[in-house]
């Protein structure tokens, strides 16, 4: 798509230009031209998680912590919230791509679709769409029931708050938040008749309109979201800029971790790692921190030797130790599909962001279109028919997305969304120049499991990522069950009626055949068209060490081999019930506390340990 293409770089490049006439904000922090041999800690993985530990452990000035992370430079872009979508399939994303699904994916090429990743310090909090969700409180007194002891709601709550500094006061003297975190959380101000609309509907449906991270998840919320002054607020402008002046942290990127180095008796002691085209390693005193996220911590495992024997035997790496890394693979999977058109709300996205009038209130006042988080105008949280409403555990989401691919003129969403050509061509080209709107159906709690393999022996080569799409039949149920119930939103209530929403009316390619929006129909686009909203967890699974099942014990560390922890969303047994990136912070949030706990010389220096 040549000319796409050329549309995308030229927004890119105006958007870059346009973030230089902002008042200077630091959003990213110093890094470290040279590093030592030796440190206490050794964190691989500069992310969400990371970025929270190698700033929680270097509070302790005794304490020497090295930060190591894959990517380089990071685009000014990640700074514009609107612009989320901008950052994928650029040098701030490892631009993995799935596994073809062999139950779902008839839509796409060879059944593949995008498998976004942050790569820079700040991981995937520099490209996701900042949407703060906690999860519900049965998420983790499930884990707790499971095996991970120490991991209930009441076990957890108090690291939500350790971080969070809400804004809003109508949330943060609601009794359910924190004022005093690192993390920004704020209330994106711009408002439209959409998310009016989305609002009286929840009222016609029966649903409240909530604070989903407050006493009750179950309903239509006020979304918040990772956003400090209008501008992302991702963890390494949260955690890494206040820690950046310590003597004892260095933070270093274009360090490629190949393994973790462990001895004959199983000691991790360090890290191999490249940068500039030299192989180094660095031992670590006390332990090694892995924070590479579901995809990559479970390669770096495997490449040292810990995984599954057959598979590392079948590619001739030595096994150290027998564990299933890389099972129990989970997303929230649901699609985009479900678009609709109105007569009066002007969707956002790029062309409205993009206006020289958008530019100029956000440059001033640091309001309008471009603070909207990737688009998203509401979400909700629901119960599908086979889900029980009186748990408030809700099984399903929904997102409002301002646009469509229709309204979209820069192509980034069909890029993002792996739809072809072909497609775009029949169904969403006849409504370029129309106000278009999407509902995004999402499934919280799926069955289904897949898996991260490796491909070969080469740390360079990536992972193959098999998401095993609906191997459960109750997975499509739900999928369907919520995709009626938006379709029924946006036909039956009065409030989208006042706005003139009517569903497309074009079928997806091979879904000919049905009735538009029959059941069958549905089932036909929810299997044909199915997409992740990226979360992949559960690839390191944390829970009682007998469990054959699990990689990592409650206090996260790595069955059978010393001084070694893995720190991220691959721990979680469980997928949470909403956006991973607050969980995962809440994790590294836990894990810091436990990790200083472990060691009670921290406060003790002695000669020689304190970098230069």
């Amino acid at each position: 798509m040549p000319w796409d293409m050329s549309i995308l770089d030229i927004v890119r490049t105006l958007m870059r230009l346009f973030f230089y006439t902002l008042p200077y904000v630091a959003y990213q922090p110093d890094l470290s031209n040279y590093f030592h041999k030796e440190y206490d800690y050794i964190v691989v993985g500069a992310g969400s998680a990371g970025s929270v530990l190698a700033s929680r452990l270097s509070e302790d000035p005794c304490v020497t912590v090295l930060l190591l992370e894959a990517g380089g430079h990071v685009d000014p872009i990640t700074e514009i919230p609107v612009g989320g979508l901008l950052n994928q399939f650029t040098d701030n994303d490892w631009q993995f791509l799935s596994m073809p699904q062999k139950r779902a994916g008839a839509g796409y090429p060879n059944r593949q679709f995008p498998v976004p990743r942050g790569k820079g310090v700040g991981g995937s909090s520099l490209i996701n769409c900042m949407l703060y969700v906690r999860g519900n409180k049965r998420d983790y007194d499930q884990w707790a029931e499971t095996g991970a002891t120490g991991w209930s709601w009441k076990d957890v709550y108090s690291y939500f708050l350790k971080s969070e500094n809400n804004t809003d006061p109508e949330f943060a003297n609601n009794g359910h938040h924190s004022t005093s975190g690192f993390l920004t959380v704020s209330t994106p101000q711009e408002t439209n008749e959409m998310k009016d609309a989305f609002a009286e509907a929840a009222g016609e449906l029966g649903y409240e309109y909530t604070d989903i991270n407050g006493k009750k998840q179950t309903g239509f919320a006020k979304i918040q979201g990772t956003i400090r002054d209008g501008r992302r607020c991702s963890t390494a402008k949260a955690f890494l800029i206040p820690a950046e002046d310590r003597d004892n942290l260095h933070i270093v990127n274009e360090a490629y971790v190949q393994k973790i180095l462990i001895s004959k008796n199983k000691n991790a002691y360090g890290a191999r790692f490249q940068k500039e085209g030299k192989i180094h390693d660095i031992r670590a005193r006390k332990e090694v921190l892995l924070s590479s996220g579901a995809i990559n911590s479970p390669q770096i495992l495997m490449l040292s030797g810990i995984g599954p024997k057959e598979h590392l035997e079948d590619l001739g790496i030595e096994v150290i130790a027998d564990l299933p890394v890389g099972n129990n693979l989970q997303d929230h999977v649901g699609n985009v599909i479900l678009n609709f058109k109105t007569k009066y709300p002007e969707p956002i996205l790029m062309k409205k962001a993009i206006l020289p009038t958008s530019l100029l209130k956000y440059k001033l006042e640091a309001t309008g279109p471009d603070t909207t988080l990737c688009g998203i105008e509401g979400m909700a949280f629901l119960n599908t028919k086979y889900n029980d409403a009186n748990l408030d555990w809700p099984d399903v989401q929904i997102i409002l997305l301002s646009g469509s691919l229709a309204t979209d003129s820069t192509g980034i969403t069909r890029q993002a969304f792996g739809i072809s050509e072909e497609t775009y061509e029949k169904v969403y080209n006849p409504y370029i120049g129309e106000n278009t709107f999407t509902f995004f159906p999402v499934l919280l709690k799926p069955k289904s499991r897949g898996t991260i393999r490796l491909k070969s022996d080469d740390p360079y080569a990536y992972p193959l990522i098999d998401f095993n799409l609906f191997e459960h039949k109750e997975d499509l149920n739900k999928v369907v069950d919520i995709m009626k119930q938006c379709v029924n939103m946006v036909t039956n209530t009065s409030a989208f009626e006042k706005i003139g929403a009517k569903m497309f009316s074009i079928k997806m390619p091979g879904c000919e055949k049905h009735e538009i929006y029959s059941d069958t129909y549905l089932r036909c686009v929810a299997k044909g068209y199915p997409l992740n909203i990226y979360h992949p967890s559960g690839t390191c699974k944390m829970g009682n060490p007998d469990d054959e099942t699990t990689v990592v014990d409650p206090e996260l560390k790595v069955k059978g081999i010393t001084n070694l922890r893995v720190v991220d969303g691959s721990i979680m047994p469980t997928i949470p019930s909403g956006n991973t990136n607050a969980p995962i912070i809440m994790i590294a949030e836990k894990a810091s506390e436990m990790i200083k706990n472990d060691n009670p010389e921290r406060k003790k220096c002695i000669d020689g340990m304190k970098p230069e």
